[in-house]
């Protein structure tokens, strides 16, 4: 049984652990690693156009943008706890029901709407807000090491969805995959995440000072979006998510248009989400050290190079080595962005803040693969890239205006 004396140890590292899982296993990180898995077969089996199937990504990504503030606003009333657990729950229930799917497209799309809208407590707003409520002088570092969790959980489900569908067929693939996260994530959540220190008589980092940061500090959603960095924020990382999102969802169907096998696209999937997990670890450790717009600046470069390259036709190994580049850029955009909205807006509606901005930033999730989409069945793959290559480039450019913090390191008055 957890104590809670001052002399009890620090509980926020567990917290660290079980969000990593949760964020390993939470809708964001599921739908971007294995929606493009799954889309290849369900195609061949319902004859849908590419265009007509990436178009569940909208249900998806729209019904987050306009859910999250609200879910934001939930989980700073009643604690991200109950919101994480519900949301796994739904999670489960509504990827079982995918073995169901028939040839009606509006089923499909309704299940990508249900997956958003009752899953949305798998995603970062809720893990990240537990977090900045743990950490402050190690926030970047425990949001790194958390949020390298999607990098994990991308690495593995793509080779295991894969292999389930060879071995199994795609309807028995997701059975055995909403069954492993309830295995996994269900007990590590209910042991292990708890909503701030003070429900175990702990402090914020583990240091008894560290209480008179308290978690009403901070401005209202109200305020922050009445100021320019509030919109600067916004835009630039829809801008990025845009293009990311993009070239992630489509990199395993790039890669077999050009001939390249299910399994060695899989792959490379794989190991772009691997990358995604030492950028992030590497971006939170720095984060605490340097402007963390910079940080996030000099992690985009590399992936710009990588979307040029894959609108190339090059050898299968380069190629693999292009999705690494990129893998960098998924790891500097959403756990900066939670860094930053606490550091510019502080913690008191941090979750009603973060998900406006979370919920811009899913909007552009959707809307990148679907346009990515249409132009590559119009101009093919390589115009696609180039133009997304160019638009992280014009994100580049929008980080260097971020201001710096104020002089606490905490919201702008």
């Amino acid at each position: 049984m957890i104590g809670t004396t001052k002399t009890t140890k620090f509980f926020g590292w567990r917290v660290v652990f079980a969000s990593t899982i949760g964020l390993a296993c939470g809708i964001a990180t599921l739908g971007a690693a294995t929606f493009s898995i799954f889309v290849g077969p369900i195609r061949a089996e319902m004859g849908w156009t590419q265009s007509s199937a990436y178009a569940a990504l909208l249900a998806v990504t729209v019904t987050a943008s306009l859910l999250s503030p609200l879910m934001g606003a939930i989980i700073d009333r009643f604690g991200a706890r109950r919101v994480i657990l519900f949301g796994f729950v739904a999670e489960v229930s509504v990827f079982a029901s995918f073995a169901l799917q028939d040839a009606t497209l509006w089923s499909f799309y309704l299940r990508y709407f249900l997956f958003a809208a009752l899953a949305l407590g798998t995603t970062h707003v809720a893990f990240a807000r537990v977090l900045t409520l743990w950490f402050d002088r190690r926030r970047g570092l425990a949001l790194g090491i958390a949020l390298s969790g999607v990098g994990l959980g991308g690495f593995v489900w793509p080779l295991y969805v894969q292999w389930m569908i060879d071995h199994y067929g795609w309807r028995t693939a997701y059975l055995l995959l909403a069954a492993t996260i309830a295995i996994v994530v269900l007990p590590t959540i209910l042991l292990f995440v708890r909503d701030d220190p003070s429900t175990l008589g702990q402090h914020r980092d583990g240091v008894a000072s560290s209480l008179a940061r308290a978690s009403t500090t901070g401005t209202t959603l109200g305020v922050a979006s009445r100021s320019p960095i509030f919109w600067l924020v916004l835009g630039t990382f829809f801008l990025i998510g845009f293009t990311v999102q993009g070239v992630q969802m489509h990199l395993v169907p790039l890669m077999t248009s050009r001939g390249i096998s299910p399994m060695v696209a899989a792959l490379a999937q794989s190991l772009l989400f691997l990358a995604v997990t030492s950028g992030r670890l590497v971006t939170g450790w720095l984060m605490d050290r340097f402007f963390a717009p910079r940080v996030a600046l000099g992690f985009l470069l590399a992936p710009i190079i990588g979307i040029g390259l894959l609108s190339l036709e090059l050898p299968t190994m380069m190629l693999v080595g292009a999705a690494l580049m990129i893998g960098l850029a998924v790891g500097a955009e959403v756990d900066v962005l939670a860094y930053l909205t606490g550091r510019y807006f502080g913690t008191r509606h941090y979750a009603r803040i973060y998900g406006s901005f979370y919920g811009a930033y899913s909007l552009s999730g959707g809307l990148g693969p679907l346009a990515t989409a249409f132009v590559a069945e119009r101009h093919g793959y390589s115009t696609a890239m180039l133009c997304l290559a160019g638009m992280l480039a014009v994100g580049c450019i929008m980080l260097y205006r971020f201001p710096q913090f104020a002089p606490d390191g905490h919201a702008l008055r």
